[in-house]
């Protein structure tokens, strides 16, 4: 299921390996070899006790795939693929080669650059020189299936309309929308079954691409969900005997492929954002003058996933940062003043939460007299873990680690810069100031990982250190252990 992180970006936000051991390794096996580097800085793959387990040794190499494959590069910077017996699946070239683990196959997008020479009518002149660029720039795109080498993608294309990636938004355990195309996973095989989609849903749904009337369709289905759905910004409500009319909803600075409400212009029900899966109610059946007065001003709506509720959001122009009031409504009509929502999130265009804002998730003995709070962003897969910036006076801001469940600092906000490596077993690097290095830390333990501090640790294990020669080195770590693979 998609995580309900949420992208908003309304107007007011936009502020945007041949084994020794083992000769054969099945598909099934989950190849868990590091590269382990050696005294004169190349690299071999061995288990976590250390026993080599190929031949080989590289200039550079990353870990395993499940399904067992490898990046490896020699002296020349040229990269190439390797399978767990140490074979090249893909030699090595200046290519740039990206994989991707789907568990059942392994996908492989090769990407290299090229002056491609021009007609004339394309040369680009120069007037105020004798200049005349007759090449362009041209990227040859590849992405295949390396088990059965069977391409999903293969063309050249200008290098400034490259818009390719490895990006996956899977709708189920079979199903996958990748570059806008619908693929299904079958006995190692990839099947393209639709093109020109715009975005998924969660539960299997998805909305192709179109230019002004849209569908929601279902994997499981023939027939659409919905159909003849029009992208509108204004909401027709009913208080009593009075009509009111929520005009300019969720406005952005730029229009998205997918308008943030939808109107069935069959049934006049509106969906909204990010999982269209309700109606929004049509007339308001309880509430109180203050609510009313209140649901007027509104300019977000948002539908809470997997509940019956709808966040509606007040631009506070009162305050000195951009934040909203709040209000909920449910689908029956009841305006609401609180709701429980877990794991429901809405975050700015660059990853900042949005809602639950700092008042629903900090308590009154949070923070000290003269301490500000700055962007929160949210710990995926932690469930109540978010990162916060706090600012004391003129100081420069510092981060903190705030629990929302036991109300508490998990981490004192005093560090330069947190960095999440592993949200679910809540493993972070820590940096103290702006010229110290980063630590490791295990918050489920509340210890430190190790005794060693790194100039960067990514999520990966890899990590840039500098040695008794003051001479920078690069290698893998286990980041929950703190242990060096290096000699």
């Amino acid at each position: 299921m998609i995580k309900s992180l949420l992208l908003s970006i309304t107007a007011m936000l936009c502020i945007t390996a041949c084994a020794q051991e083992s000769a054969i390794i099945t598909k099934n096996d989950r190849v868990k070899w590091i590269p382990y580097q050696t005294k004169n800085k190349q690299f071999v793959y061995v288990d976590s006790a250390f026993h080599k387990k190929l031949s080989q040794e590289f200039h550079w190499a990353q870990p395993f795939t499940s399904t067992g494959f490898a990046l490896v590069a020699n002296e020349k910077d040229q990269t190439g693929i390797i399978n767990s017996k140490g074979e090249f699946i893909e030699h090595y070239s200046d290519a740039d080669l990206q994989l991707l683990d789907l568990e059942q196959v392994t996908l492989v997008m090769k990407h290299q650059e090229y002056e491609k020479k021009l007609p004339f009518w394309k040369w680009d002149w120069n007037i105020l020189s004798s200049y005349i660029k007759k090449t362009a720039t041209y990227v040859k795109l590849e992405i295949r299936v390396l088990e059965s080498n069977q391409f999903l993608l293969k063309k050249d294309i200008p290098y400034d309309e490259n818009e390719y990636n490895l990006a996956t938004y899977p709708l189920d355990d079979k199903h996958l929308i990748l570059n806008g195309n619908l693929y299904l996973l079958k006995d190692q095989k990839v099947k393209k079954i639709e093109e020109h989609i715009e975005m998924p849903l969660e539960n299997g749904r998805y909305i192709p691409a179109s230019a002004n009337s849209f569908a929601i369709l279902d994997i499981q289905s023939k027939k659409p969900v919905l159909s003849a759905l029009t992208g509108i910004d204004k909401i027709d409500l009913l208080w009593k005997n009075e009509a009111i009319q929520l005009d300019s909803i969720n406005q952005e600075r730029y229009s998205p492929a997918i308008p943030k409400l939808l109107k069935d212009n069959n049934t006049g029900s509106i969906y909204t954002f990010p999982q269209y899966d309700k109606a929004f109610p049509k007339q308001i059946r309880q509430a109180n003058a203050t609510q009313i007065a209140f649901l007027k001003e509104i300019s977000l709506v948002y539908s809470v996933t997997n509940s019956p509720y709808f966040i509606l959001g007040r631009f506070n122009y009162d305050h000195a940062i951009w934040a909203y009031d709040w209000l909920y409504i449910d689908k029956d009509g009841n305006l609401l003043d609180t709701i429980k929502a877990p794991n429901f999130y809405i975050l700015d265009q660059v990853g900042n939460l949005v809602w639950p804002d700092k008042h629903m998730l900090l308590t009154s003995n949070a923070m000290e007299k003269n301490w500000k709070t700055g962007k929160i962003k949210y710990i995926d897969s932690s469930e109540d873990l978010y990162l916060i910036d706090v600012k004391r006076g003129d100081l420069e801001p510092t981060k903190g680690l705030w629990n929302s469940s036991a109300k508490t600092w998990d981490i004192n906000p005093k560090f330069e810069h947190i960095e999440t490596l592993d949200g679910k077993r809540q493993i972070f690097a820590l940096q103290e100031h702006k010229e110290a290095h980063y630590t490791l830390y295990n918050n489920k333990t509340k210890q430190r990982i190790g005794n060693k501090s790194y100039m960067t640790i990514n999520p990966n294990g890899w990590v840039q250190h500098k040695n008794e020669h003051n001479q920078n080195e690069s290698y893998f770590i286990d980041i929950a252990t703190g242990k060096e693979f290096k000699e």
